[in-house]
This record gives structure tokens, C-alpha cells and sequence, in this order.
């Protein structure tokens, strides 16, 4: 029935005014991969060979109402959802001028460098972008974009204003969890002179998350508050309801066509919850020789989970009660407790090595290596090897 919906809706699409300038575009990324020993899984990857985890196929279709009003809708089937086709954009924009315009509908949220061609791998050197940064658990938002784009010189300079709502799955406690952003805004600064670029956004939203594990642990937590009063405080601690999170994002970038060089770096915090403040870099360059681009990324990502030990800070991991059923699930929620905010910590960083070949234009082949690192769990050390192709239309 989903399937059956998103074609139906592509259909009300096309069936726009004759007068209406239809353009259709498309997208494949065919990545496959695999790691080199039996016990180690990466980026959904293991030691079978599979296309699914990172391939992406992709139509978009726009229609240009009049000269002012436009409408677009970009259609996607992921491998890691079977393929099963879903509306990622449907949104309608309106120029107000020739440098300002107004969109509203299912947006892509611009939180990267990358953000607004991120399903096109054709538009990167990469197979995939780096996971550290680009590998976020929401891409879209429903609301309103503002676009200001004009020059200043020898300068050309854009700005961004996004508003809306997020409802997505996300993980907390190590298990599925949904997610809800509401009251988000985001401003996003792009400069750009010959071969240097820079972009940074800032924006914030309040965060819910649960599941009903993570309920299980934060509920029974706030009913020990009569046995024991720090409970209360614990609980509400570590729930995700409507607290405020903030995203930084700053890229920098020097593409001097025969090299180029870039950087990007995000930051991400929930005030008062479980979720730890995560931080996020990547460094990477690459040369051009004609048709063949070698390149080298670095990346990391951390979470320090000490200011989320704190909230045990004055809490007992023991009770007697003289109720020893009691005293038994009290020390199972505190340890519930102690696990959820363990699993928050992450210190990870990965090297990659790539090639891109283009075959024509539209079309290229890519290769990569890439030696993942868990400084927390040597066990989760691994290394990928992925093959793809890219192409647009």
C-alpha cells in the first residue's frame, strides 16, 4: 500500500497544468561491500558481501507552476529499507525575488555541507559520506525554508532558515526508540570565493525520545521516590521529554580543481537527558589526475558520558527496605540505569581510502578501504571493503 500511495502521489504531481515545465530527475548509488573477517560488522556491513546497507535509488520530479510558484517531490527507494519507495521531499516553493525564495512541505534538512545532495553520490568523491558526521538518525524535516542568496564582491553568500517538525526512529538505550523534534529553527551562512568555501549552521529544537524499555527504567525509577527520594531527581534525569537540544555544524573547504582539501565538524547536545554530548570531525583530500580522483578521509566521533554519571551522584545502588523483593528491583532499575548511560559513551574514529573513476559525465565507479577503530571495544575493530557505482540522470 505504501508503494502504492508514492506512485499515486508522483501521479497528482505530473498531472499539474499543461502550461506547467515538468522536469524529471534521477539517481542510483549501487554500493556494495563487505569486512574482512567473520566477526566484524561496520556500518551495517559484515563478512557477506552486500549491496543493501548503502544503496540508493532515487527519482525527482519538479514542476514549475508559473514563473514565482514550483513544486517538487523526490521519490526514494533505500536498500536498507527493501527497497521500499517513500516521498523524502514534497514540498511547493515560492521566488519571492530573484534572491530570495520561500519553501514549505517535506524539506531536507540542511545540517551539512552535504546535506542537499546527500543521496546523490555522484555529486561527492566518496562512496558514502563520512559516517561520523553525515551518519545522523534525521535528514528531513517538515516546515518552512527560507532561501537569501546574493554576492558581495568578489563573494557569493547564502543564507538559510529552517523551521518545522521532525518524527523519527532513533536509538536510545541501545534499542529502537522514536523521536520527536518539535520547535525546531536552524540558520545556516554559506561563503563561497574561487576555490574556497566555507558553511556553518546553528540550530535547536525540543527532543523527545522513549521506548518502552527505557520507560521501563525511567518510570520505575520516579515510583521508588517515597523509598528513595533521589529517584525522582534520577528519572527525570534521564528521560528525553521535550528538552531542548542544540546542532553546530562548521565546514570548511579548498578545491583547487587539480587537489582540494576539507573539513567539517558538528557538535550535539540535549540539555537534562541521557543523550551525551556528541562531537564530530572529519578531515579529507584528494587529487585529481583526468578522470581519476585518489582521495583520503579521516574521521572521529565521540561522546563523553561523565556529566550523565553525574546524575548518580548521591544515589544508592543498594536499599535495604526489609522488603527483599524490593530491595532486588531497586538494584536491577539502578543497574538499568547505569547501562543506559554506559552505552551513550563512543570514542570511534575510521581511515579511509578511496578512488573515484569518472566513466562519462553522470556516470563514475568508485572503490574504497576503510580501517574502523573502537577505542572503547577493541572487538568492534573492523575493515570494510566497498565497491559502487553512481549515476545520475
Amino acid at each position: 500500500m505504501k508503494t502504492k500511495f508514492v506512485f499515486l502521489s508522483m501521479a497528482g504531481l505530473l498531472t499539474l497544468p499543461a502550461a506547467a515545465d515538468i522536469q524529471i530527475n534521477g539517481f542510483a548509488n549501487l554500493v556494495g561491500g563487505m569486512t574482512l573477517d567473520d566477526n566484524e560488522v561496520v556500518y551495517d556491513y559484515d563478512s557477506d558481501f552486500n549491496f543493501d546497507p548503502a544503496s540508493v535509488f532515487g527519482l525527482q520530479v519538479r514542476g514549475d507552476v508559473s514563473d514565482k510558484l514550483s513544486a517538487t517531490a523526490q521519490l526514494v527507494g533505500r536498500g536498507s529499507d527493501d527497497y521500499d519507495a517513500s516521498f523524502e521531499w514534497a514540498y511547493m516553493t515560492y521566488a519571492v525575488s530573484n534572491n530570495t525564495s520561500i519553501s514549505a512541505g517535506r524539506l531536507r534538512l540542511p545540517l551539512f555541507k552535504y546535506s542537499s545532495s546527500l543521496d546523490v553520490g555522484y555529486s561527492y568523491h566518496w562512496l558514502t559520506p563520512p559516517d561520523s558526521v553525515y551518519g545522523v538518525d534525521f535528514n528531513n524535516i517538515d516546515g518552512v525554508r527560507v532561501d537569501y542568496q546574493n554576492y558581495a564582491g568578489d563573494w557569493e553568500y547564502g543564507v538559510q532558515f529552517t523551521a518545522g517538525h521532525v518524527d523519527e526512529e532513533t536509538t536510545i538505550a541501545g534499542r529502537p526508540a522514536d523521536l520527536e523534534l518539535n520547535n525546531v529553527v536552524a540558520v545556516s551562512v554559506e561563503v563561497t570565493r574561487d576555490w574556497f568555501s566555507a558553511r556553518t549552521l546553528l540550530g535547536s529544537g525540543k527532543v523527545t525520545a522513549s521506548n518502552e524499555d527505557f520507560e521501563a527504567i525511567t518510570g520505575g525509577l520516579e515510583a521508588f521516590s517515597s523509598v528513595v527520594p533521589s529517584a525522582m531527581t534520577l528519572g527525570s534525569n534521564l528521560s528525553v521529554d521535550e528538552d531542548t537540544g542544540t546542532f553546530f555544524e562548521v565546514a570548511i573547504d579548498i578545491d583547487k580543481y587539480d587537489w582540494f582539501i576539507g573539513a567539517e565538524y558538528t557538535n550535539f547536545e540535549v540539555d537534562d537527558a541521557i543523550v551525551a554530548p556528541n562531537e564530530a570531525w572529519y578531515v579529507t583530500a584528494g587529487m585529481r589526475f583526468g578522470k581519476f580522483t585518489p582521495h583520503i578521509t579521516y574521521e572521529v566521533e565521540e561522546a563523553d558520558i561523565d556529566d550523565r554519571q553525574k546524575y548518580l551522584v548521591g544515589v544508592p545502588s543498594v536499599i535495604d527496605s526489609g522488603d527483599s523483593a524490593i530491595d532486588a528491583s531497586w538494584a536491577s532499575l539502578y543497574q538499568g540505569a547505569v547501562t543506559a548511560i554506559a552505552l551513550q559513551q563512543q570514542d570511534t574514529s575510521a581511515v579511509t581510502l578511496g578512488l573515484r573513476y569518472d566513466v562519462e559525465p553522470g556516470f563514475a565507479l568508485k572503490g574504497g578501504v576503510t580501517w574502523y577503530s573502537d577505542e572503547l571495544n577493541d572487538d568492534n575493530d573492523a575493515t570494510l571493503l566497498r565497491v559502487g557505482l553512481n549515476y545520475t540522470f
